[in-house]
């Protein structure tokens, strides 16, 4: 899960658990789009002046997040979906706080979208507890929220990487669900991930997402076919935009297939014994040395 896994679409953590999320929603209550509260450390570098690196804590943010399960798509699919989607929000959600509690009384009715499933992250702490200058109190944190307080949402779900364990936490009122209902949401989120796991460390070639890429506002389906054309040649690893001299070589080679405008041709006098096979590995190890060749 946390490096053999992430290769095949180039993931990170979120996107495959919250891929997971969403197929237990899916087939939990059948619903294709899953709105679900994604909150963050929001330690973000948005501004190149902030330097934060002497702050302790977090900068909560929390934003909404709609993962896209609909009905006809495959897992890789739908891993690819739930990537793009999260990939797509500016700066990791840290403005929408900002939009929603900071803007005019008028502009606050545009956000009424409430989900009902908060979803946190918090990450690997085997790491930092390997230090020895910082470790897990012995004292308990006691209750960070009353007993009285009202839910802000339906099902809280926290996850963290422990002794090298997956540790998901499910909150929820007792007067809403019953115990053995959550006990079966947390085993169909699990059976859920490890399908997604399965699936992700089998796929033998890893696949490209358009966030993946140097060119912009290419769609799925676009760099699929993309994929496909060029799948004889090799693995594709990036796409980028033509430069002004490369559109116009392309115009007249369209224009003209037969032309030798831009032909360049070097011709070396080689003297000594010539290993063709010797050759042609170096040039093949040179080009995938370099993206652009």
């Amino acid at each position: 899960l946390l490096k053999q896994a992430h290769r095949a679409y180039n993931t990170e953590m979120n996107d495959l658990l919250l891929t997971a999320l969403g197929l237990t929603i899916h087939r939990w209550a059948g619903l294709e789009r899953v709105l679900v509260s994604l909150e963050g450390h929001g330690r973000e570098s948005i501004l190149p002046e902030l330097d934060i690196t002497r702050t302790v804590g977090w900068f909560t943010t929390q934003f909404p997040v709609v993962l896209d399960m609909s009905v006809g798509q495959d897992l890789s699919q739908r891993i690819k979906q739930v990537k793009e989607g999260l990939r797509r929000i500016p700066q990791k959600g840290i403005g929408y706080g900002m939009l929603r509690y900071l803007s005019a009384a008028r502009e606050q009715e545009r956000f009424v979208t409430e989900p009902e499933i908060s979803f946190n992250y918090l990450g690997q702490f085997d790491q930092d507890m390997q230090s020895q200058s910082i470790g897990v109190s012995p004292y308990a944190s006691g209750a960070e929220l009353s007993a009285h307080a009202a839910r802000s949402h339906t099902l809280d779900m926290n996850g963290l990487i422990s002794e090298g364990e997956l540790q998901l936490t499910i909150s929820y009122s007792k007067q809403e669900y019953r115990h053995e209902t959550m006990e079966q949401l947390a085993e169909e989120f699990k059976i859920s991930l490890q399908e997604i796991i399965a699936h992700c460390v089998g796929r033998k070639q890893q696949e490209l997402t358009p966030s993946d890429v140097m060119l912009k506002h290419v769609t799925m389906a676009e760099l699929d076919q993309l994929v496909e054309r060029t799948r004889d040649i090799g693995e594709l690893e990036n796409v980028y935009a033509l430069t002004p001299m490369q559109k116009g070589m392309l115009f007249h080679s369209l224009m003209d297939a037969a032309s030798g405008a831009y032909f360049e041709q070097t011709t070396f006098d080689l003297h000594g014994r010539f290993q063709a096979d010797i050759f042609q590995d170096s040039l093949n190890h040179l080009a995938q040395r370099h993206e652009i060749f």
